[in-house]
């Protein structure tokens, strides 16, 4: 059977007139190049190219094709192009999501931003900034195309597909004049007797599970209180209550004013950063989370 690859062989060996020309610039073997012209030639009922000593000459048949060969060519990058841009279109705009972080816009939605318009430069984007839990809610609803999650723990959600970004150390906010913001780092023991305050189990399930564990492993319970749906009510919280926030080591990268950040001492705990999108996402959806991803490891390879 006669395929658009025969007609497509056809026109670069009708432009060189030279089966070993055509043959280097298809990166194809002489004797497999000859035999898809044989085949065309088969299927067209007669020659195409006359044999001489300096190379090939088109037969009248073989001028034909090259004629209309060149014009369902461009024909077909012409479909190929229209359907390319009615992809676009389709995904022409994408909604996403990002968890309450300000670094998060600047070194990782910003740079996947800027990768995903070199590809689809005609795209739009909206942002949402909300707790983890409602950002998994609106993607499971198709209110979102993709999310960036903080630190919790996401059971499976028909609909959504989860992955982790990147693993980065837990950091400790408190107001500058806490008597532990003049250390460097911090052991586990120094958090004991202190009021943590955390996210609502709401907005952020299972965020403080990692903190417990290692506290328990360090002998000893801490003391939580989940009083914020999001780090700006933390970070009042812990100015008001002379207290102290665990928060991912992406808060360290933008420093927020009137708080000082504290890294803990080996063995670290370690937060997850998670990508939410649809499990049957556009072109575009698809590529942004991966971008975000990439972006996310970038930046938490650093931290």
């Amino acid at each position: 059977m006669t395929e658009a690859r025969h007609v497509r062989t056809f026109l670069v060996v009708a432009d060189a007139l030279n089966i070993s020309e055509a043959a280097r610039r298809l990166n194809v073997t002489q004797p497999a190049l000859s035999r898809q012209i044989r085949e065309l030639e088969e299927a067209v009922g007669h020659p195409l190219f006359v044999r001489h000593p300096k190379g090939l000459r088109l037969t009248e048949a073989g001028e034909t094709l090259r004629v209309e060969g060149r014009k369902a060519a461009a024909a077909m990058e012409a479909a190929l192009a229209a359907a390319r841009d009615a992809g676009e279109q389709q995904a022409s705009s994408l909604s996403v999501g990002y968890y309450s972080n300000i670094c998060v816009w600047a070194n990782v939605l910003g740079p996947a931003f800027e990768k995903l318009g070199r590809r689809y430069p005609r795209i739009t984007t909206s942002l949402t900034e909300a707790p983890s839990a409602q950002l998994v809610a609106d993607v499971a609803a198709g209110r979102l195309s993709v999310a960036l999650l903080g630190p919790a723990e996401y059971p499976p959600v028909p609909g959504v597909t989860f992955e982790v970004a990147c693993s980065v150390p837990a950091i400790v906010m408190m107001p500058l004049n806490h008597r532990l913001a003049k250390k460097r780092q911090l052991e586990l023991a120094d958090l004991q007797g202190e009021e943590i305050v955390g996210l609502t189990p709401e907005m952020s399930p299972g965020r403080n599970r990692p903190l417990l564990a290692a506290c328990a492993a360090a002998g000893f319970t801490p003391r939580v209180s989940a009083v914020a749906s999001g780090v700006p009510e933390l970070m009042v919280a812990v100015k008001k209550r002379m207290a102290v926030a665990i928060l991912d080591a992406f808060a360290r990268v933008a420093p927020l004013p009137g708080v000082a950040f504290v890294g803990l001492k080996p063995p670290r705990v370690m937060l997850d950063i998670q990508v939410a999108r649809s499990s049957q996402p556009s072109p575009a959806a698809l590529l942004l989370s991966e971008l975000m991803v990439a972006e996310a490891r970038r930046v938490g390879s650093m931290i």
